[in-house]
């Protein structure tokens, strides 16, 4: 049986008293309240079968989407419980910031779908244009040459990276990826692809044997990064480029589901461990929309030759 401290604990969030008090004015879809809280789909689909879970809301289909409005027939407990603590919330500033933000979705509603998106276009769906996407596009320009992409796991990327690529070698440490990538490569006749089972801190690749390094979401998972990164420095031929894609610092306990050896990595961290590469640049990604929110941090360099050093060389 839900009591009063249910009731409370379920008020208690602050989303979810912004959904009510914005579905108290009107009923709204979930994309309306994305646009208006700045909250990602799946977390705002969240909230709301709580709500409608505790008999606060419903839902009525519109088109191909539902539209979510409080109910009148609010049993008294639960009634009296979203009163008092509404009475306590309707002043706080964000009621206001929420309620203006309400105001440009209604305005908007008349306008065409480019006008309403604008200013939003990076949350908003449009056919085709999705991440996977824009990387098959934006990587027609990019050249790997002789590519090591370590922590390779199933192949996975295969399409994406090897028809840009010289040659290509995949490095995991799991027999179980290294099967099925071999098989990927078969089925997708790549020739100049092969798969190497081995540790990132023990390359089985020669000195200046590549053009580009990628650690592609595998940082993360290997016992020793700066031992990896120094393996990379050591196959990277002169002018050779690094890519590291990897998790930000966090404290996120989600992450041990997934096998992670660290909880991300700083860009301190990073640029230390890369110190003898050049050109080195780090930033981070937007958080992810769906909890608890991971980031990721883009982190390339390049291995500068030492032209001091070059030079001792021609002059002797």
């Amino acid at each position: 049986m839900i009591n009063l401290g249910d009731h409370l604990r379920l008020l208690a969030d602050e989303t979810r008293l912004r959904i009510l008090h914005l579905l108290e004015v009107e009923p709204l879809t979930v994309a309306e309240l994305q646009e208006i809280l700045d909250l990602g789909q799946s977390s705002i689909s969240g909230h709301l079968a709580k709500l409608k879970h505790a008999g606060l809301i419903i839902d009525v289909a519109e088109g191909s989407a539902r539209r979510y409005r409080l109910r009148e027939d609010l049993d008294e407990l639960l009634r009296g419980s979203w009163l008092a603590v509404r009475g306590l919330s309707q002043n706080d500033p964000q009621r206001a910031t929420d309620r203006a933000r309400l105001n440009d979705v209604q305005s908007n509603r008349g306008a065409s779908w480019i006008d309403r998106v604008a200013g939003c276009l990076h949350r908003a769906y449009a056919p085709g244009r999705t991440w996977e996407s824009l990387c098959h596009g934006l990587v027609q320009f990019t050249r790997f040459g002789r590519c090591a992409d370590i922590g390779a796991g199933d192949g996975s990327l295969l399409d994406l990276i090897a028809p840009h690529a010289d040659t290509l070698v995949c490095v995991d440490p799991s027999p179980a990826m290294v099967n099925a990538g071999n098989d990927k490569i078969v089925a997708l006749g790549l020739t100049h692809v092969r798969y190497q089972m081995a540790r990132a801190e023990e390359l089985p690749l020669a000195d200046n044997s590549c053009d580009s390094v990628l650690f592609l979401q595998s940082l993360q998972f290997i016992d020793d990064p700066a031992k990896a990164l120094a393996e990379a420095f050591r196959v990277l031929a002169p002018e050779g480029r690094l890519l590291v894609l990897t998790l930000a610092s966090h404290d996120y306990d989600e992450a041990s589901a997934f096998g992670h050896a660290h909880r991300g990595f700083s860009h301190d961290q990073l640029r230390r461990w890369c110190k003898d590469l050049g050109q080195a640049r780090a930033y981070d990604l937007a958080p992810e929309s769906k909890a608890p929110r991971f980031q990721t941090v883009v982190f390339t360099a390049s291995k500068i030759e030492n032209k001091a050093k070059s030079k001792r060389k021609i002059s002797s």
